[in-house]
């Protein structure tokens, strides 16, 4: 996906790990018919909201207010936000293009049916819903929330307190942090997991601290998108129970240590 205007840094990496993670999940797609779309102005005035596709070859822009703000390129997938009745581009296609063609709801059984496609999906549309907040709010000229999109961390600082209000879900995008209760290490936090969700479903204060371990790259995700996310994706939920899980194990192992 290729955004076009001027652009901050990490908009180019999003955009690079959106398209590693679209390999990583689609390059063994079993399902879907290979179709060739000829040129029009407005895809999904011709097709169905509940079709899927994803690009193989050939030119698919993407338009806002009559803008043309995104060039598509092999292994995106276009068609979510108009699946999900989301604020949406007009797609174009220029001459013609090769692409998959695949229901929405058969996608969503391939992605579900392991853990790791679970997982790698989440992540997928935790990039994809960022990189399009940050384009829409640069189009339309408003300055991004300061805690919202690329953040950076150097070791040692803190990410999130302990006690503070939650408006974020975070994911790690490189690095590793460790998770502190009262100023005791509870366990870890590792790249590409998704942390700060429990305070944001609850609407309770956070009930940790996050302190990055190293050098961290963070993707900040508002709450409202994270929640939009998640009603529209409810089998994602599972991969963040298995992580909810695990860090519950780790500081449960924790507290017996202590009582011994």
């Amino acid at each position: 996906m290729l955004l076009l205007g001027e652009r901050p840094e990490y908009v180019d990496q999003l955009s690079d790990r959106l398209r590693k993670l679209s390999q990583r999940l689609f390059e063994d797609l079993p399902h879907g018919k290979h179709i060739t779309l000829n040129a029009t102005s407005d895809l999904y005035a011709l097709e169905s909201s509940e079709n899927l596709f994803l690009i193989k070859n050939g030119g698919v822009s993407g338009h806002g207010d009559n803008r043309l703000c995104v060039y598509f390129e092999p292994f995106d997938l276009i068609g979510l936000t108009q699946c999900y009745q989301l604020k949406s581009l007009r797609i174009s296609v220029d001459d013609s293009a090769e692409v998959i063609q695949v229901n929405a709801d058969t996608l969503l059984r391939y992605v579900n049916e392991t853990k790791e496609r679970q997982s790698i999906w989440l992540s997928y549309l935790v990039t994809l819903i960022s990189l399009f907040q940050d384009g829409f709010a640069r189009n339309q000229i408003q300055a991004s929330q300061p805690h919202t999109g690329f953040l950076s961390f150097t070791q040692g600082q803190t990410i999130i307190s302990q006690g503070d209000d939650a408006h974020e879900v975070f994911t790690i995008l490189s690095g590793n942090a460790d998770v502190f209760v009262d100023d005791v290490k509870v366990g870890d936090i590792q790249t590409d997991e998704i942390f700060g969700a429990m305070a944001v479903f609850t609407g309770e204060q956070r009930s940790a601290t996050v302190v990055a371990s190293e050098n961290c790259t963070v993707l900040a995700v508002p709450r409202e998108d994270f929640i939009s996310l998640i009603q529209s994706h409810p089998q994602t939920t599972m991969t963040l129970i298995d992580n909810m899980a695990r860090r519950i194990r780790k500081l449960n192992s924790l507290l017996a240590e202590q009582d011994t």
